[in-house]
């Protein structure tokens, strides 16, 4: 089975932000154990005003029209972020990706945000009043699905980041990546599953970097996989030698 997904155009240099200055990238060049804690306190204040302004795009947009595009603009500033060129116009730059993808990003994730919603729902009716053995098994079948749910909305903010496929073919690419890259599907869920448990547990870290934290750590995981796809697809793109004899002749 072949993937193959459209990249975006790079942007502009006019439309670059300057790398902001004292960035994870030149945590090296200040000197100083001074200068790195405060290389990591403005990171922090990063994640948190990421995370403040998924929350707020997430309910604008009535969570199912909002999380997913809020997501794929928190991605693209986390991405930024580890690549040492953080935004320093925070609020500007999220409204800007945030219209962009609205509606292809709320398309491609309503269906999985609809489906854990659904099977929370039945999770809760299944401990509440089930009993025996089909319980256990609808148990079961109900967390595989919301498993793959999850899965499915940890990939979406980086392939809609990196590419602009209409809402169906990325709907596809989504629903296959997982099982291509069972691994990478793995990380993502355990990562997603654990960050939520540990949330609970304490309310005020969930509030603060909860989609923030998820959002970064499955970009680690999920760009290694779409670079792959890339390398791959870039490869089959090219000619042969024999291709280029061919040709010529």
């Amino acid at each position: 089975m072949t993937i193959v997904a459209t990249e975006r155009e790079p942007r502009g240099d006019a439309e670059r932000v300057g790398p902001l200055e004292g960035a994870p990238a030149d945590s090296q060049e200040i000197p100083g154990w001074s200068g790195r804690i405060m290389v990591w306190l403005r990171v922090v204040a990063q994640l948190v005003g990421i995370q403040v302004l998924m929350i707020v795009g997430t309910v604008l947009g009535l969570v199912v029209a909002g999380l997913g595009p809020a997501l794929t603009s928190g991605s693209a500033l986390l991405a930024r972020l580890r690549s040492g060129d953080a935004s320093d116009a925070l609020w500007r730059d999220f409204w800007t990706e945030y219209l962009a993808h609205w509606r292809r990003a709320s398309l491609v994730t309503a269906p999985a945000i609809l489906a854990i919603a659904l099977v929370w729902y039945e999770l809760l009716v299944l401990q509440a009043y089930g009993s025996g053995a089909l319980t256990a098994i609808l148990t079961g079948a109900s967390a595989a699905v919301g498993l793959c749910a999850i899965a499915y909305l940890s990939y979406a903010p980086h392939v809609l980041r990196r590419y602009d496929d209409p809402a169906f073919r990325t709907a596809r690419f989504l629903l296959v990546g997982p099982l291509v890259s069972p691994l990478t599907a793995l990380g993502c869920m355990v990562t997603g599953v654990a960050l939520l448990v540990i949330g609970l547990r304490f309310p005020l870290l969930l509030v603060l970097v909860g989609l923030a934290i998820p959002v970064l750590l499955t970009g680690l995981l999920v760009d290694r996989f779409l670079d792959r796809v890339d390398a791959r697809h870039d490869g089959e793109d090219e000619p042969s030698d024999g291709d280029d004899t061919s040709t010529a002749a």
